[in-house]
């Protein structure tokens, strides 16, 4: 017979959590890096600029979508 094994709600959603928030960073870096790095020197000036900032700005969207949906379920409970 299988053993099954039993995970409970809370622990999946606070590894959703964890990797929605390390989502996150790692969005907000890439975004930060492709501004300020002088490796990509050989893209035009504005468009580094243009997407860094596009770039930025999901990520702070993504940010506050997590903060809002674990804000809620914590209300929720």
């Amino acid at each position: 017979m299988k053993k099954q094994i039993m995970i409970k709600k809370e622990y999946i959603a606070q590894m959703v959590l964890i990797i929605g928030i390390i989502t996150v960073i790692l969005i907000l870096l890439s975004g930060v890096y492709i501004l300020l790095s002088p490796s990509l020197s050989y893209l035009p000036k504005y468009f580094r600029s243009v997407f860094a900032v596009v770039i930025i700005s999901y990520g702070f969207y993504r940010s506050v979508n997590i903060f809002n949906k674990f804000k809620y379920k914590e209300v929720k409970q």
